[in-house]
Parts: C-alpha cells; structure tokens; sequence
C-alpha cells in the first residue's frame, strides 16, 4: 500500500475548478514534485495534503488513515512556505523549536532536538541571530529545520527557493535533497522550475490546467513525454506539423517524408500530426560534403550556452528548427549568420503527437 494516497480529488472555488479528478500513489520515503505553470493547481493540491484546504471530492490517506478532513495541526505534516513564514521576533534557534514548544515539550528534548536541527543545516553559529540578520539562504535553512523538527510524516515544500538566486538556489536545492535522502522522509516538492524538478525528484508529476498530464521518472518525463504539454513544457521541443500517409510510419511534412517506424502506428492515414525532436537530437553538420537523408538549412543565429551552442536554423517549409551542439563540435561548424548547414532529424528520436 502506498504511504500518501490521493484519490479522486477535486477542489472547486465557487465554479472554478482548480483540482479535478486527481489520483495519486506516493511511496514511503520518495521525493515527489510537482511541476508546471502558474495556476496549474500545484499548491492547491499541496494545501489539501496539509490540511488548509479541503477537498470539494475525494480523499487523502496517509500510512492508511484517513486525513481528508482531519485539521492541520493533527496531521504530521511539514510545511516550508516560499515566503519562509519565520516568527521575525524569534531567533532561529527558537523558530526552529517552536513547534516543539506548541506541543508540549520539555525544554530539555526540545533543546537537543534543535541542536540536532542546527548540525543538520549547519547553522550553529547563527543560532541566536534574528532573521533579519540572516540570508535569504540561511531563512529558508531555518524554515527547513523548523518544518523537521516536528518529525513529520511527509515533509511539504512549496516553491521554497523561488525568492533565491541562481547560485544559492542550486546550492540549496542540493542540500534539501542531501536532507531528505539522510532522514528518509517522504518528500512533496512544488516548483514551475523544470531543472529543479528534474534534478531532484524520484518522481514528477506534470500538471497543466487541475489535472494531471503525466508521471514519471525525471528521464521518463523528458525523454517519453505522453503529451504535447509535457513535450513543449519540460525542455525545449521542436514541432513539425505533418500528415500520416500510410500504415508504414511514414509522415509528410510540406514536401519532406519522415519515415517515424512504429512511433506512428497508432495514427490511422490521413491523420494530422506533429512531430517532435529535442534540439539536441538534430545533428548538424556543414553544407559539404552532404549528408544522407539531410535537409539543407540556414543559420539564422548561435547562442553561446557555455558548454553548448544553440544554433536557430531557417528550414524552408519546415519553419524554424533549434539545435543544441556541444561548444567544442560547434567550432568545427560555420557559425556566421546566414551559413549554410545541413541536418539530420534521426527517425528513431521522433515523437508523434496529434495536431
């Protein structure tokens, strides 16, 4: 039996629906994210596992009890909000037993538990600091402990490094991910951000629109999306829009057949389609000497990524096309604007989804 069940859950606000028929299985000790745009019902869905909402249908389980409308504070549950939500008149060494205080410990277990806290995010020397004294960084270390110390059954993390820069962001998330595997904790993590979903999850769940579009492993998600709103979502995608000519996987797109095997075979003739490859799945190559099965095309622009090249290609009728090249392949390529290259769109990488 899975560790935290949602079954069949909607949340409407008056006639807006922000969740619908939402049904998941998150095992003990997995690192689960929810990943997508704005307004997708990520941490509405979160709110109704925490407790702050509850759900207009359907019901939660957590280890086998039913918390669907159990109040917040008798769930054992963790929450780190993206705006830290730290008590500013508290220093961290007392935000971070606070919940230990409100549920009746003695001074002595609370404060070996938040000196266990402080170890675990490396923060002792600024135990006694204010947060206004401490990094945004440092806050959101804080608002983490405060969230473990509790010992809670499935910790929650809504967009927590949002507010943070790049660097520490990066940073941070390492660390969240480092906790999480130490203490073994069943983790729910909400971002819009694909690299952090990706790089930290077991698993991801892509939402779009209260509903979900897909769930799978970080390399599931990417390299298998199920949906064009996964495909377009999660990383870059290039669409050509095509037709099914016959039952032997070949797509006609303007002029041009792409023979896709058995990725069409689900497609009866006649079918408009649109195919997708991954900029780094085209392959590249000056005009001469030519390719077989290339198609001619011309550089529009190149994007110095650091370790890649993104190159804009103009491909006549089939639009424009976005390449990524290793930086050291792109210097054995014309790269002026208006070079004439070739490519070729491997077969065996195309997706096929219906227009």
């Amino acid at each position: 039996m899975a560790f935290l069940t949602l079954t069949n859950i909607r949340k409407a606000f008056g006639t807006a629906v922000a969740v619908d028929q939402f049904n998941l299985q998150v095992e003990r000790g997995e690192f689960l994210s929810f990943l997508g745009p704005s307004g997708c019902g990520k941490t509405t869905t979160m709110r109704m596992i925490a407790g702050f909402e509850t759900p207009t249908a359907g019901t939660i389980h957590l280890d086998g009890k039913d918390i669907t409308n159990i109040s917040p504070t008798k769930r054992n549950v963790g929450m780190v909000f993206q705006s830290y939500a730290l008590f500013p008149h508290l220093s961290a060494r007392d935000n971070i037993g606070f919940g230990l205080k409100i549920a009746g410990q003695s001074k002595d277990a609370i404060a070996k538990r938040v000196n266990e806290m402080l170890a675990l995010i490396k923060m002792q020397p600024q135990a006694d600091r204010f947060p206004h004294q401490l990094s945004g960084g440092q806050q959101q270390r804080v608002a983490l402990a405060r969230a473990l110390a509790v010992k809670p059954q499935v910790l929650l993390l809504d967009e927590p490094l949002s507010a943070l820069d790049a660097k520490i962001r990066e940073s941070l998330r390492n660390e969240i991910h480092d906790i999480q595997r130490a203490l073994n904790i069943t983790t729910v993590y909400v971002t819009h951000d694909q690299e952090e979903a990706l790089s930290v999850s077991d698993r991801v769940v892509v939402m779009s629109a209260g509903h979900i579009e897909q769930i799978g492993t970080p390399l599931e998600i990417y390299s298998h999306p199920q949906t064009p709103f996964v495909a377009d979502f999660v990383g870059s995608m290039n669409f050509i829009p095509g037709t099914v000519i016959d039952n032997k996987g070949n797509v006609r797109c303007a002029s041009h057949t792409f023979n896709v095997g058995t990725n069409a075979s689900a497609f009866p003739s006649n079918t408009a389609v649109r195919l997708a490859l991954r900029p780094e799945e085209l392959r590249v190559y000056n005009r001469e000497p030519q390719q077989p099965d290339s198609l001619p095309v011309t550089l529009n622009s190149a994007e110095f990524m650091g370790t890649t090249y993104r190159l804009h290609l103009a491909a006549g009728e089939l639009g424009t096309l976005l390449a990524e090249v290793p930086a050291n392949y792109a210097r054995t390529l014309h790269t002026a604007v208006g070079a004439p290259l070739q490519v070729q769109l491997p077969s065996e990488m195309l997706r096929v989804f219906t227009a």
